[in-house]
This record gives C-alpha cells, structure tokens and sequence, in this order.
C-alpha cells in the first residue's frame, strides 16, 4: 500500500462546506468513468465540480469544501483521491473495480456502486447528501481506517521491521 503524507494536509486552507457540493478528481479518460458522472449528473441533487486542472493544494481544497467525492472508475488500483479524500473527512462514492473495495468498504467507509452505472451512481451520492448521519458515520470509519492504515508513521516501522527480518536471515 503506498502511504499518504499527512504532514501536506496541514498547511491546507480551511474552508467552508459548500452545500451539496460533489467533487471529482482524476484525468478525463474512459478508465477513469468521466462519462458516467457527466451521465448521472442531471440526477444529482448537487453541484458537481471537477478538480481535474488544478494545483494539488487547489483541488484538495476542493474536495475539502466538499459534501461527497465521487470516483465512478471502469479500472483503477488503489487511488490515492480515495485516501485523501478519507483523510479530508468527505465521504466517497465509488465504484466496485480493482483495488477500490480494499479502501471503501460498502456502508462501512464508504458507499460502492457498480461500474457503467449512471443511476447507481446518482443515487448512492443523493443518499449521501440527503441523510448526514450516514455521511457522518462513514467519513469518520474511512479517516480513521486511513490514520490506522495508511500514513507513514503506521507503515514506516512495519517496512523497517520488514527489512531487519531479512537482513537477519
């Protein structure tokens, strides 16, 4: 699993939610389900902004003034949009491909819907922006299964302890 660096979160802004705000990060192409969102988006009882042109610190503002992050992926491994947003305290809606389900676990630390699913997709983020409490509990499971799992002073000492093992045998 390759670590996030909490220490760049720090220096973030802070911001505002902007009400029923959907953020989308990631490259315009097929694999990363671009389409699906524009697709379900007249759905969506929101806004959608897409954070793809911007600066690393923009875009992580974005999401941060965000109520949902989307990630309606055809393939992907484990996106790091995913982590950040989990770090960020955004619940996510994404798609159940590749790596994903490793990170979002459905209505655990987050909601999974199927790939090539405009509806699904729609739904699952309205759900999000429509009920707060279950927004609520799963940004909470997703950051703490990111400060639990995923930085670098949780996997650091598991790599070192990793290579002593080998050096011993």
């Amino acid at each position: 699993p390759s670590p996030i660096d909490v220490s760049k979160f720090a220096d973030l802004p802070s911001v505002e939610k902007i009400p029923n705000q959907v953020a989308y990060l990631g490259r315009e192409s097929y694999e990363k389900g671009i389409d699906v969102l524009k697709k379900s988006e007249p759905q969506i009882k929101g806004k959608v902004i897409y954070c793809s042109d911007l600066s690393w610190e923009d875009a992580m503002t974005g999401i941060k003034s965000s109520y949902v992050v989307v990630v309606p992926s055809r393939m992907e491994s484990l996106p790091t949009i995913i982590k950040e947003a989990f770090l960020l305290k955004v619940p996510v809606v994404a798609t159940n491909v590749g790596g994903i389900p490793e990170l979002v676990k459905n209505n655990e630390t987050g909601l999974l819907v199927p790939p090539n699913n405009p509806q699904e997709l729609a739904k699952s983020v309205n759900k999000l922006l429509e009920n707060k409490q279950i927004a609520d509990q799963l940004t909470n499971a997703g950051y703490e299964f990111i400060k639990n799992n995923m930085t670098w002073n949780i996997i650091l000492p598991k790599y070192i302890e990793f290579y002593e093992s080998l050096l011993k045998n």
